[in-house]
C-alpha cells in the first residue's frame, strides 16, 4: 500500500461509510491493511457501518479525532464534505492527509484551500445505484478510474498508493478539467436515464433488457446526485446542449427518411470503445 520512500498510513478515518466509504473499508482489508480503521456516521446509520470498520464514532471528527499521519475519506455528498473542509478540517493536524470520494471536485478543493493538512481531491468512477452500507463491496473499485486532483507531489503519490491497493486506476487532473470530463461521462448519462423514464411515463411499456439498460441509473437517489449536479450545472448544461443537437439531428434524419445519416450514426457509435477512446488527464496540464 506504499511506493518507494512513503510512509505507510497507520490509521484510516472514513466519513460516511455508506457505498463508497464503505467499499474502502472493505477494500482496504482485501489489500491487507493492519492499521485501525475508524467510521464516523449519524447515530441512525452507525449500527450497518460497524459491521465495515473497527469503531464507529457518531459525529464528525473534531481536532482530537485526528491525529499526524492519518489519513482521512471524506465520503460524504459534495456540499457536506465542503462544508466540513471549512469548519471542522481547520483543527486537524499538519501531519494528516485529507481526500474525498465527491463526484465533482472544484466546490470541494475550494473549500480546502487553506488546510494545514494536505488535501488530495479524489473521485473513484465506481459505484451503484444502490446506496447505503448494505451496498458496500471490497471489489467496486477493480479497475476503475480514480480521479486525483491534487499538485504532484508525496501527498498525492501516497492517496495514489493506497488508490492503487484498492484495485483501482490513478489519473491525475486539474479539477476543472475532472468536472468537465465527468459532466460527459458521468453525469451526461444519469441525466438521459432520468430523462428517458420521464418520457416513458404514461405510455405503454413492453420492457426488454434493453430498456432495463438504459433505465437502471434512474434508480439512482436524489439525495445523492442533488449536490453533484448543483455544483457541476454549467458543465452539465454544456452536456445536455450538445446531447440535444445530437437528438435533433437524430430526429431529423428520421423526418428525412435519411437512412445514409442513420447509418453514419450507427457507425460511429459502434466504433466507440469507452476503454480506448477516454482520456488520461495530467495535473499540470
Amino acid at each position: 500500500m506504499r511506493g518507494a520512500g512513503e510512509r505507510a498510513f497507520g490509521r484510516v478515518l472514513v466519513v460516511g461509510v455508506g457505498l463508497i466509504g464503505g467499499s474502502w473499508a472493505l477494500a482496504l482489508r482485501r489489500a491487507g491493511f493492519a492499521g485501525e480503521i475508524v467510521g464516523f456516521e449519524t447515530p441512525s446509520a452507525a449500527g450497518a457501518a460497524a459491521a465495515l470498520v473497527d469503531r464507529v464514532e457518531s459525529h464528525v471528527p473534531v481536532a482530537g479525532d485526528v491525529r499526524d499521519g492519518d489519513l482521512v475519506v471524506i465520503a460524504t455528498p459534495v456540499g457536506a464534505a465542503a462544508e466540513l473542509l471549512r469548519r471542522e478540517a481547520r483543527s486537524w493536524p499538519a501531519g494528516a492527509v485529507v481526500t474525498d470520494v465527491g463526484s465533482t471536485k472544484r466546490e470541494v478543493c475550494d473549500a480546502a484551500a487553506g488546510l494545514a493538512a494536505d488535501f488530495v481531491g479524489g473521485h473513484p468512477m465506481a459505484g451503484s445505484e444502490r446506496s447505503g452500507a448494505a451496498a458496500a463491496r471490497a471489489d467496486l473499485f477493480d479497475g476503475a478510474p480514480y480521479f486525483l486532483c491534487a499538485p504532484a507531489g508525496s501527498a498525492r503519490d501516497r492517496v495514489a498508493s493506497v488508490a492503487a491497493s484498492l484495485g483501482a486506476r490513478p489519473v491525475f487532473a486539474t479539477a476543472e478539467k475532472h468536472d468537465v470530463a465527468v459532466a460527459f461521462s458521468s453525469h451526461l448519462p444519469q441525466m438521459l436515464s432520468v430523462a428517458l423514464v420521464d418520457a416513458l411515463d404514461g405510455e405503454e411499456v413492453v420492457a426488454g433488457p434493453g430498456l432495463a439498460d438504459m433505465t437502471r441509473l434512474a434508480a439512482s437517489p436524489w439525495s445523492v446526485w442533488r449536490d453533484i449536479l448543483m455544483s457541476n450545472r454549467h458543465n452539465v448544461g454544456a452536456a445536455l446542449d450538445r446531447m440535444a443537437l445530437r437528438l435533433e439531428r437524430a430526429r431529423a434524419a428520421l423526418a428525412a427518411g435519411d437512412e445514409r445519416a442513420l447509418e453514419e450514426l450507427f457507425a460511429r457509435a459502434n466504433r466507440f470503445d469507452p476503454r480506448k477512446d477516454a482520456k488520461d488527464h495530467d495535473s499540470s496540464s
